[in-house]
């Protein structure tokens, strides 16, 4: 194999996760076979006080295996068995740090959280992520405690539709009253759930969540960034504009 397809090989090593010298060694003994300390570091060009260390590394990471006796020789493990097992720790390390990072976010939510929520009430935020965009409307619908009104168009439905409608769902299920008015002609293409109520605007209005006629999620037209409103009066203000302009019938 030539020194471009070894630079090739060592940087597919790299891009998964190891560093230089454990790509440089695990490279080695897979193109030239198994290797003393000394014969892999030579071949590897790895320094002679360092192999042990990244010996050591490679065998826990499932790409290297040991074979006892005088001397004590190394050996690749076949790639794609290497690639399972590294894969599985990967997965491991994840669930832990996933973990982590969630027994704090707990942590910070309830020594915080309350604090925060008192200061924030009344305003206007720009949601200019689409991540941020998804959680603001995941954590403003599961928050509902009476009523979701959500206005669509095809091309919001096509872009969060697979946001917004399991949090719909789940809020209908747990007795929410869930509102989806859509543009005229489009009702059977919102099909919500059997607990939810699907009607037609006799205009297209912008798309926007409203939650408990306090606040609202408002799509910001052609552009990926939406506002939420925490505002009762602006929120009974879009809830008249939604009721005069389609054929949903609400309670005063």
């Amino acid at each position: 194999m030539g020194m471009d397809a070894k630079q090739k090989l060592i940087s597919l090593l790299r891009s998964i996760g190891l560093n230089q010298y454990e790509a440089q060694a695990y490279a080695s003994l897979l193109l030239f076979g198994e290797a003393t300390a000394g014969e892999l570091s030579n071949r590897a060009e790895v320094p002679r006080p360092r192999v042990y260390d990244i010996i050591n590394r490679l065998e826990k990471k499932g790409f290297v295996v040991v074979e006892p006796g005088r001397p004590v020789k190394y050996r690749a493990v076949p790639p794609k068995q290497a690639i399972q097992s590294y894969l599985q720790l990967k997965e491991e390390e994840f669930k832990k740090e996933y973990e982590r990072i969630k027994n704090i976010a707990e942590q910070l939510e309830r020594e915080h959280g309350p604090k925060i929520r008192k200061e924030s009430e009344g305003g206007v935020w720009v949601l200019n992520t689409d991540n941020v965009l998804r959680t603001s409307i995941q954590n403003l619908i599961s928050g509902a405690q009476e009523s979701v009104i959500v206005t669509m168009t095809p091309e919001f439905f096509g872009e969060y539709g697979n946001t917004i409608l399991p949090a719909l769902q789940q809020a209908a299920a747990k007795g929410v009253n869930v509102t989806v008015i859509t543009p005229k002609g489009m009702k059977g293409t919102f099909a919500v759930s059997g607990d939810a109520e699907v009607v037609e605007s006799n205009v297209e209005l912008p798309p926007s969540i409203l939650v408990d006629d306090k606040k609202v999620v408002l799509a910001i037209p052609d552009e990926s960034k939406a506002m939420l409103v925490d505002h009762p009066e602006f929120a009974k203000t879009l809830r008249n504009m939604m009721v005069l302009t389609s054929t949903a019938k609400y309670e005063s």
